[in-house]
């Protein structure tokens, strides 16, 4: 391979492994109640069409989430 396509190939998994990096910490940080809460409210105003959807779609999945921690917990 010539070395313009090892620096290419090289460049494209830095911007890869940062993209990577950058979605697991929002994860990270979304993941704590407050900060979730806090955001939810920000955008609230700014995007009042996603709080139907975001709160059924929360409704379909917390009875499987429960029936899940009711199973692991026996």
């Amino acid at each position: 391979m010539s070395d313009h396509a090892n620096s290419e190939t090289r460049d494209t998994l830095f911007l890869a492994g940062g993209a990577a990096l950058m979605i697991f910490g929002a994860g990270l940080i979304m993941a704590h109640p407050l900060v979730r809460r806090t955001v939810l409210a920000s955008l609230q105003p700014l995007l009042p069409e996603i709080q139907g959807p975001l709160k059924a779609g929360v409704a379909r999945v917390l009875p499987d989430v429960e029936r899940y921690l009711k199973i692991r917990g026996m």
